[in-house]
This record gives C-alpha cells, structure tokens and sequence, in this order.
C-alpha cells in the first residue's frame, strides 16, 4: 500500500489560473480512483464540460462559483459539490482569494466533453 506525501507531487498548471497536483491516481499505482487538489486563483475560471461518471470537488479553502445543470451557486469550504454524469458544470473563481479543492472521480483516465 503506498504512502503519498503531497508535497512531493508535482503541481503542473492546466490553464490560465489553475493549478493541479495529482495526489492520487495512475502515477501513484491506483486503478480505478483519481484524487486532484485543484487551485484556481482570482479571475480563473473553466470551460463548461461534461463527463461520463460522477465527480466529486470538495472545498477546502475559499470560494467558488459553480454552475452546474441550470444551477449557479457560490459554495464555500467545508462543502461538497457533485457533478452526476452527464450534467454540464463549471468552475470560476470571481473572488480575490485562491480556491483550493480537492476532486475526485471513480476512474484514473476520465473523459471529458467541452461545450464551450
């Protein structure tokens, strides 16, 4: 059973705004289970998206705007957001603070489908 120390995973940015660490997944030795934290800092925000399985962002520091479905809801940390498969959602961060998050989902290699 490996022992994953957080701070020595690499932190890669995806876009504009956004950092991810993998903390758990394909490069850790796991097979079905993806474990991301995600930064988005100030200003940052997604791309509204699908994906075929449910996924899990737990905040863990600051706020942020999530849309999902017809949705649009400011969550803040120490909640849970999940996204059903299927249902279109998005992430923005229009605040002045970095929001951390944690982002799990029941796959190591999760398609994604961008509808904008």
């Amino acid at each position: 059973m490996p022992i994953i120390n957080h701070s020595r995973q690499p932190v890669s940015e995806q876009e504009a705004y956004t950092s991810v660490r993998s903390l758990v997944g394909r490069e850790q030795g796991a097979t079905s289970l993806t474990v991301r934290e995600v930064v988005i800092r100030p200003g940052g925000a997604g791309r509204l998206h699908t994906h075929p399985t449910d996924i899990a962002i737990m905040m863990l520091e600051g706020s942020i705007q999530m849309i999902v479905g017809d949705e649009i809801r400011t969550v803040r940390s120490g909640y849970t957001l999940l996204a059903p498969p299927g249902v279109p959602h998005k992430l923005v961060n229009n605040t002045w603070v970095p929001a951390r998050m944690l982002v799990m989902y029941p796959t190591v290699h999760l398609e994604t489908q961008y509808l904008e």
